[in-house]
């Protein structure tokens, strides 16, 4: 199916109202942030998405869509870095304490690797937190009241190559969180089994994040630093496609029902 991304709801600046620190879901309902990650110069960006995991859900969920601006830290960045073209970027958000039951993690995550079948345990799930809490105290450590952070010294636990972090946060993720600036990422809710108590060696669960349109909600970071979190829409051939289809069923129906 061909789709095409578009910004059709709802629209948040990174220039709006910040909270100063990222929230990082040790308390619960974490905010959602995004990591660009530039491999060859050691170096890095935060930006601090300024939504909590509950808002972005239920916004996601009604199929609203986010557009953040580049900032001045973004603008930065990008002309610093010799091949914008090899940059990698992530989005992550977590919930260490649980929704509505004990030991209830919640994670969403962007993966441009990632198999839905083959999830972590439980107990394992867990260490998803752990390491976005080392990289989330380092980077709230630098980043005062302003919404991104630039990090230039790669031996920091904020930069987005350490090993809190990477391409799977910090290994404890069996997927590849990453993808290229440019290139749309999908969204993925990583939960533990829900229950009174997660069992520990269970399988936890991975799932497509829906946009309530049946279409999966993806990210897309250009070259310019503007960050679109949307759910792709079909173009005009599909539609096309789709509504041919559900003719053929209703034909088909018509035809059994003449034969009865």
């Amino acid at each position: 199916m061909k789709l095409k991304m578009i910004v059709a709801a709802l629209a948040f600046a990174a220039t709006g109202s910040a909270n100063a620190l990222i929230v990082d879901g040790s308390g619960g309902n974490g905010e959602l942030f995004m990591t660009l990650w530039d491999e060859a110069g050691q170096q890095s960006y935060t930006l601090d998405l300024n939504i909590t995991m509950d808002d972005f859900l239920a916004s996601a969920a009604a199929n609203q869509a986010f557009s953040y601006a580049a900032d001045a830290n973004m603008t930065s960045f990008l002309g610093s870095v010799g091949n914008v073209s090899e940059l990698k970027y992530a989005i992550g958000a977590m919930d260490t304490v649980g929704a509505t039951s004990t030991d209830f993690h919640r994670y969403i995550t962007t993966a441009s690797t990632i198999d839905l079948g083959n999830t972590v345990t439980n107990t394992l799930l867990k260490n998803l937190g752990s390491s976005g809490a080392f990289f989330l105290g380092d980077t709230n450590g630098m980043i005062g009241a302003a919404d991104s952070l630039i990090v230039t010294d790669s031996s920091l636990v904020a930069y987005a190559g350490s090993a809190q972090w990477g391409n799977n946060w910090g290994t404890d993720f069996n997927g590849i969180s990453t993808g290229l600036i440019g290139e749309d990422l999908g969204m993925y809710f990583l939960s533990q089994t829900s229950g009174a108590f997660a069992v520990r060696n269970s399988p936890s669960v991975y799932a497509e994040l829906d946009a309530g349109n049946g279409f999966q909600y993806y990210a897309n970071l250009s070259e310019n630093g503007n960050l679109t979190l949307a759910a792709p829409v079909p173009e005009a051939d599909t539609y096309a496609l789709m509504l041919a289809g559900l003719g053929l069923v209703g034909y088909m129906v018509r035809r059994r029902r003449d034969a009865a």
